[in-house]
């Protein structure tokens, strides 16, 4: 499905061409951004406590089991939820196989931007993993926040490159790209990224 940016946004934005970081052609130069992107994304994921793809167009889907709690307030791992596809309850007592029971949407309302799911009138047989949730979470199209701290991540880590004058050819670059990368991850960026940490 893509990045959630592209080599040509990366090389607009950073204003780096092939030939200032040394490489044979511009499609060396596209394939090296390439795997950058994917580096300088999956800090932001890590970062943001998101598994990979979270910030991608359509979200993913997850399956969460929760204790019931006694205001019937529920939060999922993930938000804003995108869709909400079923609430279940185990209506077993104690020591009893469980008993997954769909309960209807009469019986609860979603703040999806937060997460939460408030159940009313209706409560399960238990409380512990005694609510099971399945929905998608994240976001229709790439945040812009997103795609703005990706191509200010990866425009850092060229113009570092640039200023330590090394080659991007040798056998150790990766390592050289991941101490670079761990180096850039600046308060801006962090202050940029703050409102899409999720909850543990």
């Amino acid at each position: 499905m893509g990045n959630y940016v592209s080599a040509s946004e990366v090389k607009s934005f950073s204003r780096v061409t092939y030939q200032d970081l040394e490489f044979d052609s511009d499609a060396d130069y596209d394939a090296f951004l390439n795997d950058l992107i994917d580096q300088v994304e999956k800090a932001i994921e890590n970062y943001c406590r998101v598994p990979s793809g979270f910030f991608k167009p359509g979200g993913l889907s997850f399956t969460e089991i929760h204790d019931w709690n006694e205001d019937g307030e529920i939060h999922t791992r993930y938000y804003p939820i995108l869709t909400l596809t079923k609430v279940e309850l185990d209506q077993a007592g104690y020591n009893q196989s469980s008993d997954w029971t769909e309960i209807s949407s009469d019986y609860y309302y979603v703040k999806s931007e937060y997460g939460i799911i408030k159940i009313i009138g209706k409560t399960p047989g238990h409380v512990e993993n005694s609510v099971r949730i399945i929905y998608t979470a994240g976001y229709s199209s790439v945040p812009d926040d997103i795609k703005i701290a990706a191509l200010i991540y990866a425009s850092n880590v060229l113009h570092s490159i640039l200023q330590r004058q090394f080659s991007v050819t040798p056998s150790d670059i990766n390592l050289k790209i991941n101490l670079i990368i761990r180096e850039v991850f600046s308060q801006e960026l962090r202050r940029m990224l703050s409102s899409y940490r999720r909850r543990f």
